[in-house]
């Protein structure tokens, strides 16, 4: 095969993945609001108000704008979400494939980056589901793309300002990304070193970052009436986040070697990697692996080369400076590596360890690096004549090609199926009210999380979340006309506080779904509390 045939066929399959990878999230759009966070968001769509978690702070506010858009033609809110969400990763198709194009070079190299992400199993379930990672991570790409850009013309002070506003877009979109803004840091180093205009430039660019931020902020303060109202919400959430609900390192009982495990191996490299594919697992190993023993041939060869013409390696290398691309590609590899690593350490510390959505934003990252090592290989062995007794320059370059193809399509294979069981799964909490609903005799459930979830599919029978056992003990002790039921959850909590309760319950049905769907309820048991 020629190259140009070979450029010409991955520019056509990779057009028809990413149609294809757009159809299939739309047609499979999830109608279900399976948790908490699925309700806020849906319920926002008819009603935007923070103090009534339509949704939860901070609010949100441009993926709510942007669903409430689509809402005007999608009636069901769910839905209209899910659908903004797959409009929005197919518009990062566009700074993915740009950012390609500066690292491994134009033509279907780019294109076919687009859709190896877009594809990712994970990420693609994502982009069919309410919550707003998939629109934040798209936004993050134009982000990426505008700071790229900026480091390769760092004179421009208009290059310089995009990225500013897409960080205000991004954090409005999702604020938990904020560890991504440590790649301005270079630039603001740029524009303060330059001589003469350091002053006026660098303060420029603060005032562009802090308006951009202050578009939302204002925004959301005035929904709620006064700022002082705004400043009262933002604080009590941040308290919650911290040491109630939030799931951070301070209020988890989980031991710290098992939340790294957890994190790095279940959500990172199960979940948000993998979505749980061990044919997705096995093909990116052996693209890792070829491409290291391409990196081996590669040293080789410049090894080789340098002897060969007499000349010193380091010597040669110290006395010509890397052309401007190379350097400016360079930074951005290293910065975006910080800013990921920082939000790893994010997701450890502050984040729900029970979410693998939470660790998501860093898979992206994560493939760019490996396609870029891939490729920039895979073209420096086809372009470099290797003496015979070395591995032949087209071996590697062609497993790789390869090898990338194959993984594109078990990952359009694997996400397909994915799509299509979480559009038809009935989610455990779903179950639950089904079950509960079919009830004859009277009865009070006490549930946590899931009563959000019975309250937007308007339950008729009588639920109520419950806190604390004390509080449970005299609310069941006054309804001795009626049968006390109670889920897991609620039961695991009572046993938090200290309370004996295994003794008094007995298991009467269980519910359950996919964990990579329903991470924290897929499987629910549901008890009846037995009154002395």
């Amino acid at each position: 095969m020629t190259r140009a045939a070979l450029k010409a066929g991955t520019v056509f399959f990779s057009v028809i993945v990413i149609l294809l990878s757009v159809y299939l999230s739309i047609r499979n759009a999830n109608p279900i609001a399976r948790s908490w966070d699925e309700v806020d968001f849906a319920l926002a769509l008819y009603r935007f108000d923070l103090l009534a978690m339509q949704p939860h702070f901070p609010g949100y506010p441009y993926f709510i704008l942007g669903a409430t858009v689509i809402h005007r033609w999608i009636q069901d809110p769910v839905q209209a979400l899910s659908v903004f969400n797959t409009l929005a990763a197919f518009s990062s198709a566009i700074p993915m494939a740009l950012l390609a194009h500066r690292f491994t070079g134009g033509g279907g190299k780019s294109l076919l980056f687009a859709a190896f992400v877009l594809t990712s199993p994970y990420l693609w379930l994502m982009s069919a589901r309410p919550m707003s990672e998939c629109a934040g991570i798209a936004v993050l790409w134009w982000f990426l793309w505008s700071v790229r850009t900026a480091m390769g013309r760092p004179g421009s002070m208009l290059l310089h300002i995009v990225p500013l506003l897409l960080f205000g877009l991004l954090m409005g979109t999702r604020l938990s990304f904020f560890p991504f803004g440590i790649a301005l840091l270079p630039l603001w180093a740029v524009q303060y070193k330059r001589k003469g205009k350091r002053g006026r430039r660098l303060w420029l660019s603060f005032a562009a970052a802090l308006s951009a931020q202050l578009v939302w902020v204002v925004g959301l303060a005035l929904s709620e009436g006064t700022l002082s109202g705004f400043w009262k919400l933002s604080v009590a959430f941040i308290e919650g986040h911290f040491s109630e609900w939030g799931g951070g390192v301070a209020s988890s009982n989980m031991e710290f070697g098992r939340r790294l495990t957890q994190l790095m191996g279940h959500n990172l490299i199960g979940h948000a990697l993998l979505g749980g594919s061990a044919i997705v697992g096995i093909l990116l190993a052996l693209l890792l692996a070829v491409t290291g023993m391409g990196l081996w041939q590669r040293r080789l060869w410049r090894h080789h080369l340098f002897s060969m013409n007499g000349v010193n390696r380091a010597a040669a290398q110290g006395s010509q400076p890397a052309p401007a691309k190379e350097q400016a590609n360079r930074q951005f590899y290293i910065w975006l590596a910080v800013s990921s690593g920082v939000y790893v350490l994010w997701a450890l510390f502050g984040q729900n360890i029970e979410k693998p959505r939470h660790i998501a934003p860093v898979v992206g990252p994560i493939l760019f690096f490996i396609y870029c090592a891939a490729y920039v290989t895979a073209s420096s062995l086809w372009a470099a004549r290797l003496p015979e007794r070395l591995i032949r320059s087209s071996a590697i370059p062609i497993a790789i090609h390869v090898l990338l193809f194959a993984l594109v399509s078990a990952q359009i294979t694997s996400g397909a199926n994915l799509l299509q069981r979480q559009a038809a799964e009935v989610p455990a909490v779903y179950q639950l009210h089904r079950y509960a609903s079919e009830l004859k005799e009277p009865f009070l459930l006490y549930t946590w999380e899931e009563t959000r979830v019975l309250q937007y599919l308007g339950a008729d029978y009588e639920h109520r979340r419950i806190f604390t056992y004390k509080y449970f003990e005299a609310t069941a002790a006054a309804n001795p006309e009626r049968r006390v039921l109670l889920t897991d959850h609620v039961l695991q909590g009572f046993e938090q506080q200290g309370g004996q309760v295994r003794e008094q319950v007995k298991p009467v049905a269980v519910f359950k779904s996919d964990p990579l769907f329903d991470p924290v309820y897929a499987d629910i048991t549901l008890y009846e509390w037995i009154k002395k």
